[in-house]
């Protein structure tokens, strides 16, 4: 029956889509969908379809048994559809060049996609003032908090949710202290991986007994939130315990949080709570209003949309289009394995390009408005707005989300683990309140991409307006380069985080493809720490550009800089060529000249061209079996530091080893060689060095006792290469005194 409802619907849909001479060609299809649609019907304007899926189905049918190639419009109807399950779409999905596929909302028509279910009417007042409703769907959910919480299309067993949305606004959930107090923190006084330690009388036994708390604890280092549920309480000694999900940073003194999720302390209007054993939901409202009267939606899909090819495979869906949308009312789940990166979002694209969302409005989410994952190139993110979002506005991941190393793996594979987004577009857009739920967010989060990528192109982000943000306006991370940030108004961020910036670049590779940081209006860097005295502090970890980790070829100029917590412009770890020069900078208000072009409306442009911005060579580590031999006896070693763990290889004195690098050589010229490494008292402070080149060979001793303490590279010399002689680095211990260290050599191209 699906099927023949499918075919009917194309043979209306093609006799609707021929062109007005009647020939045999299908110029475009159009298919309507609408809330008070069924999937039953043809999907015309006059008898629309119900579902996403359905419409989805119908043009999978229709190019593949009638062979349609043309151009497809997938028309929403106004009004709000709540999803069932997340909209997927595969390779089999894509358009092409001149055909896409668009998701669009009909023309002056109000389109919400909304990830959550509204439930209104039959609710009930106790004695003590507090209204109730039933929602047997939530009914005997039980928290497992030794497993992450992941994405699925739609949720698995009874309904669950932290987040309540009412007459559009986000509730708080019970908590303690409350948010309206004027210092709404617990402080802790110490704690460890496992518990926090608060002043005695601080813990209460009954919070104990909830199966859904957590606390909201900025831990440590204090750049970061981390959600952690609690497990146990000890009132006596005024402990909480807490549950392995999201153990990213110790408990230390100061760390400032609150604890939610419990009933008693349901005790102020705008605050809710939910039972899971019972399936009850409490609201407490504003004096003499009846919750009856009011609209109450709460999350249940995570995602929304989904694009979805396969790194693996080699597969990508392309050329798919969203205009004219709202996304709104998505879940935050816990457990995720990196503080730095949240993997929530409302729209995804993984393995996608040529795709764009344009027009569209993102708010009251749980994560991202946008996420994009592996090899994503040239996706454009272009005139949308969002806030209110629990995280921000768009984040680019590889499939290593660790510091240093790559030990939290989030997409196994081979081919996963060399790609990265890129040469995508970010313009024009208003990202703004956001990093409601998550600190480590901001209008743009791109984070780590494989060490081979360092010296390829980034992405373009211009004439955006982000302000009002938890943490950075922009950050790019591990191995980043090739970027241009040009035309952005970026204020009033670091609102609740330290240590950070309006533009904050931390590579941690001194071999970065070049940087541009041109032309943005940067202002109200906050870095705010909470402190128990009540009045938070200002702290001087909070910047205007900030070039962190070493970043290096970038160039930072012609910015306007004012009233910033620590440096208008920093740049920390020995970086390498940078180019700082013509920023205006004060600690009261400027203005530049050209502030029209700042932001959404402005259209300037220094023409800088993405796929230009590269450096010809490459980065060799240890793990390229292709590019890299060893003799004798290697054994893996593990250096512990802060916020990361680097593995390497080394090799001990006692008996002959070596590591041979192959150096794959694209272009004649003189070539920049590097070693990367990290010293230490046990390396040889004379390991064997030989480069062979295009005029020779050079015999040398390296000390690698010595050398920079992150691993960053370190120039060993110019050499001329050709790609018709032999290149090679080998590195060996035949006259060591102490280890010699196999992890990796770069070649840059210098002329």
């Amino acid at each position: 029956m699906e099927h023949k409802n499918l075919i009917s619907i194309i043979a209306v849909l093609i006799i609707f889509t021929l062109p007005s001479s009647c020939g045999p060609k299908i110029d475009k299809m159009q298919l309507y969908i609408a809330p008070d649609g069924s999937d039953a019907n043809s999907g015309t304007i006059d008898k629309p379809l119900l579902t996403l899926q359905r419409a989805r189905d119908a043009v999978r049918t229709l190019k593949r048994e009638k062979g349609f190639t043309g151009p497809v419009e997938i028309i929403l109807r106004e009004g709000v559809y709540y999803l069932s399950e997340t909209l997927v779409l595969e390779p089999v999905d894509s358009g092409l060049p001149d055909a896409p596929i668009t998701w669009r909302s009909a023309s002056g028509e109000r389109v919400i996609l909304s990830g959550g279910r509204e439930f209104e009417g039959n609710w009930q007042k106790d004695a003590g003032g507090i209204w109730h409703i039933d929602l047997h769907e939530t009914k005997e959910w039980i928290r497992n908090s030794e497993i992450a919480e992941v994405y699925r299309s739609k949720p698995e067993g009874p309904w669950h949710f932290r987040q309540l949305f009412v007459n559009g606004q986000r509730s708080a959930r019970a908590r303690y202290p409350n948010a309206d107090e004027q210092n709404p923190f617990l402080y802790a006084t110490g704690g460890s991986m496992e518990h926090v330690q608060l002043p005695d009388g601080q813990v209460r036994a009954n919070w104990g007994k909830e199966s859904d708390a957590q606390i909201n604890i900025v831990a440590n280092w204090r750049f970061f939130n981390q959600w952690n549920d609690v497990v146990a309480v000890d009132s006596e000694k005024s402990v909480l315990h807490i549950g392995p999900r999201e153990r990213h940073g110790k408990i230390i003194d100061g760390n400032w949080f609150w604890i939610e999720g419990i009933r008693t302390e349901l005790d102020q209007p705008g605050e809710w709570y939910l039972d899971p054993h019972d399936g009850r939901l409490y609201y407490m409202p504003d004096e003499g209003h009846n919750p009856n009267s009011l609209m109450f939606v709460a999350p249940y899909l995570n995602r929304i949309v989904y694009l979805k090819g396969d790194a693996e495979a080699d597969t990508h869906v392309e050329y798919v289009n969203f205009e004219g949308l709202e996304f709104r009312h998505t879940t935050f789940t816990l457990g995720h394995i990196e503080a730095r990166v949240h993997t929530d979002a409302a729209v995804m694209l993984e393995n996608a390009s040529h795709c764009r969302i344009e027009m569209s409005h993102f708010e009251n989410i749980g994560g991202y408005a946008l996420w994009l994952h592996l090899d994503c190139q040239y996706n454009s993110f272009h005139n949308n707005t969002v806030q209110f979002s629990g995280g921000g506005g768009v984040l680019m991941t590889g499939s290593r989300l660790s510091y240093m190393d790559d030990t939290k793996i989030f997409t196994p594979g081979e081919k996963a683990a060399r790609v990265a987004p890129m040469l995508n577009r970010i313009t024009n857009n208003t990202v703004n309140h956001c990093g409601k739920i998550r600190y480590y967010g901001g209008g743009v989060h791109i984070d780590s991409r494989p060490k081979s990528m360092a010296m390829m192109p980034g992405n373009y982000i211009a004439h955006n307006h982000f302000h009002d943000l938890s943490r950075n306006g922009i950050f790019t991370f591990r191995n980043q380069g090739g970027n241009v940030v040009e035309y952005n108004h970026i204020h009033d961020c670091l609102r609740t985080t330290i240590d950070g910036a309006a533009i904050h670049f931390a590579s941690m590779n001194r071999l970065n493809a070049p940087n541009y940081i041109l032309n943005n209006y940067l202002y109200n860097v906050w870095g705010y720490e909470q402190k128990p005295h009540g009045e938070p502090i200002r702290h001087p970890y909070a910047n205007g550009v900030f070039l962190d980790w070493a970043t290096s070829n970038t160039t930072v100029k012609n910015n306007y800089i004012y009233n910033t917590g620590s440096e208008d412009i920093k740049a920390i770890m020995g970086n390498w060529e940078l180019t700082i020069e013509e920023n205006y900078t004060s600690k009261t208000r400027i203005e530049p000249p050209f502030l029209n072009e700042i932001g959404p409306e402005g259209t300037a442009t220094h023409g800088l061209s993405l796929s230009d911005l590269i450096l010809t060579g490459g980065v060799i580590s240890y793990t390229d079996k292709n590019q890299v031999t060893f003799n004798g006896n290697w054994e893996t070693a593990v250096w512990d530091r802060r916020l990361f763990r680097y593995k390497y290889l080394k090799a001990k004195s006692d008996k002959p080893a070596e590591v041979n690098y192959k150096l794959p050589i694209s272009e004649p010229g003189t070539y920049k060689i590097c070693l990367i490494y990290l010293p230490g008292e046990n390396n040889a402070t004379n390991a064997s060095l030989n480069i062979i080149h295009a005029d020779g060979q050079e015999e040398s001793e390296w000390n690698m006792k010595e050398g920079d303490e992150l691993g960053f590279a370190l120039e060993v010399g110019k050499y001329r290469f050709d790609p018709e002689k032999p290149a090679r680095i080998t590195i060996s211990n035949s006259k060591a005194d102490g280890d010699i260290i196999a992890d990796a050599v770069a070649f840059i191209k210098m002329d």
